[in-house]
């Protein structure tokens, strides 16, 4: 009977591998029958970001994630596709098949996307839950729908494979190199939101979310109200004459981190605006200049714009206490200083899917008399 048994088990064995062998061979490769069939013309969804592209045929998204500093090179690409499409090609580890039921997500900019689209019960695990704000996922928390993954130093790789969510959302500092989570076989998704320049570009990665769950119409929706509101407000400043002058953030730790002229807040600035002083300057993002140089540059500049950080002092005494030298700035002298209370506004959070009111709030303070009755939400003028 045993070695029956034997024979039984190892033909059933052989069966299923020819079955698979052969299951393997005459479907196609998803990435294969995309790149070989769809038109070469087809064009992506995305209209703002550069970081991604979404090419959607024959019931297929395709997702293209570029290399933040270098555009030309893709990094990663995704095929999402509903069950019964999934069917027709055999499984690859790029091919995402719908419904994604839980997901872990490693920034909080993230599960504001995740928020907006009514996804946050998919959330199974989070990275430095004590930066997060947003009070659904604190109580997701505190019930143990939710576990921390993750911390600024560590990553927790058992703890990782033991919850193991369908993908991860994660934005890697090293790009092309490996990473300590590849181990848990779990599909890692590049999120570089962050490097975009444009406002509008860092809000359309709402789409790229989106489609990972089959709800490009939600984010569509919530996208184009976001376009609609920009523009409006943009158009509102377009043929101001007189542009107050700017510049932006601290001293710190010996040097003073100036954002570049292409960069992201830099083009806020112009769009509400305002002539910033570094406009001219080629850095799409911040960097670094001696106090000296800022000074002789910015010393009467009509604005000061700050976010604070979670320890400040968010008065101008407090400013004085920080740096002396701040008091013979224009700005600090006239009461000037635009500023953000990065915690109490959840800033890092949510303000990527909000640049109307981010725009909104610089417009306020620049030039009042357009938005009189406006109450703004990130950046607001310090009065004591």
């Amino acid at each position: 009977m045993g070695k029956y048994l034997k024979t039984v088990i190892y033909t059933l064995v052989v069966f299923i591998l020819i079955t698979s062998c052969s299951d393997h061979k005459s479907k196609p490769g998803i990435k294969d029958y995309f790149d070989t069939n769809a038109p070469e013309n087809l064009d992506s969804d995305i209209i703002f970001a550069e970081g991604f592209d979404i090419f959607r045929w024959n019931g297929i998204s395709k997702i293209v994630v570029y290399h933040p500093e270098l555009r030309q090179m893709v990094i990663g690409e995704y095929f999402v596709v509903p069950a019964n499409i999934a069917q027709k090609f055999y499984d690859t580890v790029n091919m995402i098949v719908l419904p994604v039921d839980s997901v872990a997500v490693f920034s909080a900019t993230q599960l504001n996307a995740f928020d907006k689209l009514n996804k946050l019960d998919c959330v199974v695990g989070i990275s430095e839950s004590k930066y997060i704000i947003n009070e659904n996922v604190k109580e997701m928390l505190k019930r143990g729908e939710v576990s921390e993954l993750a911390t600024t130093s560590d990553l927790f790789v058992e703890k990782t494979i033991t919850v193991n969510p369908s993908l991860i959302f994660y934005s890697p500092f090293k790009v092309t190199e490996s990473h300590a989570l590849d181990v848990t076989g779990i599909p890692l998704i590049f999120y570089y939101d962050y490097f975009e320049t444009d406002p509008l570009g860092r809000a359309e990665w709402i789409k790229f979310t989106a489609t990972f769950f089959g709800e490009e119409g939600i984010a569509d929706s919530i996208f184009n109200a976001i376009v609609f509101k920009y523009e409006y407000l943009k158009q509102m400043t377009l043929n101001i004459e007189a542009k107050p002058t700017l510049f932006s953030d601290k001293y710190f730790n010996g040097q003073w981190f100036v954002p570049g002229g292409k960069s992201y807040i830099a083009q806020l600035f112009k769009d509400a605006g305002a002539n910033y002083l570094w406009k001219d300057d080629e850095h799409n993002a911040s960097f670094p200049l001696d106090y000296e140089v800022v000074y002789g540059k910015a010393y009467d500049a009509d604005y000061w714009r700050i976010i604070g950080s979670y320890a400040d002092d968010a008065t101008y005494r407090g400013l004085q206490a920080e740096n002396e030298l701040y008091r013979h700035f224009k700005a600090f002298k006239e009461k000037k200083v635009i500023y953000c209370n990065a915690r109490e506004s959840a800033y890092f959070e949510t303000s990527p899917l909000e640049p109307h009111l981010i725009l909104a709030d610089l417009i306020k303070a620049f030039h009042p008399g357009l938005l009189p009755d406006y109450k703004p939400k990130y950046y607001q003028l310090l009065v004591d």
